[in-house]
């Protein structure tokens, strides 16, 4: 397995750390490789007010151990990204296996050590925006909705900036939409710095409808709550375990595991579990193989009423009707 070591944050030249890393060539703001280890581009953007931006575009060719060792801690990463194959997390040696995403947006705190493993064929597009602190502290400071507690969000002795959710809907499109753009268009680059701005609109959009957690989190703690969803999205068709259960499991209280799956999940442990029932459900549906009485058998609902509730208070619809539209 190849191993790929990367630091990166604003104000480094990332493209001589790319092209050094990954073996690609420059080309102005690209670096394009296509060797044994993958085949496609990256795209560096340094924007204003401390903000750089990174569009990755690659298929890798062999399986590959991707490390992020970021030798300062003054920024924030925060990451959209669409890939067609797993992802293994590792954290201190540990591989966790997720399986497709049950996330798509990813902030991390540059103080977190942050590595996984990327299997042969994998593509990945991902828009990598990196803030300064300072910068998005200043920008909080002036939000009345997040004025109050940016003075606690940004404390490194009381929190550590880390959460793993779902982009809105509005960002996809956005970023489906700029993927059509030809990269030798001479308006690629405005094209780029406008999804970057608009990508972070929306995501600071989708924090305010949040709670926002805030908390001190380890690599221990990342590794507990990502080893517990998969635990969780392992066991779908079960009844859900229970709070006190699952903490068991990690080594935590029940209240820290619930604060801090809460924190880097964005959801509940409950509402985390009861949000992938329903897609699940949604997606036996679309095979055709089963009824919806036999789906909410498979899924150990209490009834097929009770499935029917809760999937039309997700999706608008209910669950007969959504199958008779397939």
């Amino acid at each position: 397995m190849r191993k790929i070591t990367h630091s990166y944050g604003p104000g480094l030249n990332w493209i001589e750390v790319v092209a050094q890393a990954m073996g690609g060539n420059i080309d102005g703001n690209f670096v394009r490789g296509n060797n044994e280890l993958y085949n496609g581009m990256h795209f560096i953007l340094p924007l204003e007010n401390n903000i750089s931006a990174m569009l990755v575009d690659v298929t890798y060719k062999e399986k590959t151990l991707i490390e992020y060792r970021n030798t300062v801690d003054n920024f924030v990463g925060v990451h959209f990204y669409i890939m067609n194959n797993n992802l293994n997390f590792v954290l201190e040696n540990e591989s966790i296996l997720l399986g497709k995403q049950d996330f798509n947006l990813m902030v991390v705190d540059s103080i977190l050590d942050m590595d996984y493993i990327v299997e042969k064929g994998t593509s990945v597009y991902v828009v990598c925006i990196f803030i300064d602190k300072i910068s998005l502290k200043e920008y909080m400071d002036e939000n009345p909705k997040f004025k109050s507690i940016s003075k606690e969000i940004f404390d490194s002795e009381k929190n550590t900036i880390v959460s793993m959710d779902r982009m809105n809907i509005d960002s996809l499109i956005l970023i489906n939409d700029f993927r059509k753009m030809p990269i030798d268009s001479p308006l690629f680059e405005i094209y780029f710095r406008g999804l970057v701005y608009k990508l972070m609109g929306n995501y600071l959009e989708q924090l305010f409808t949040k709670k926002v957690v805030i908390s001190k989190v380890m690599g221990d703690d990342v590794k507990g709550v990502i080893a517990s969803k998969a635990l969780l999205l392992e066991s779908i068709d079960e009844v859900f375990p229970g709070v006190d259960f699952l903490a068991e499991q990690v080594g935590m209280s029940p209240s820290k595991y619930k604060k801090l799956f809460t924190k880097i999940s964005g959801l509940s442990p409950g509402v985390f579990f009861y949000s992938n029932k329903l897609q699940r459900a949604k997606e036996l549906l679309e095979s055709g193989k089963y009824t919806v009485g036999e789906v909410a058998d498979k899924l150990n609902y209490a009834n097929v009423s009770y499935l029917a509730k809760r999937f039309n208070s997700k999706y608008g619809i209910f669950p007969k009707v959504y199958q008779s539209l397939l």
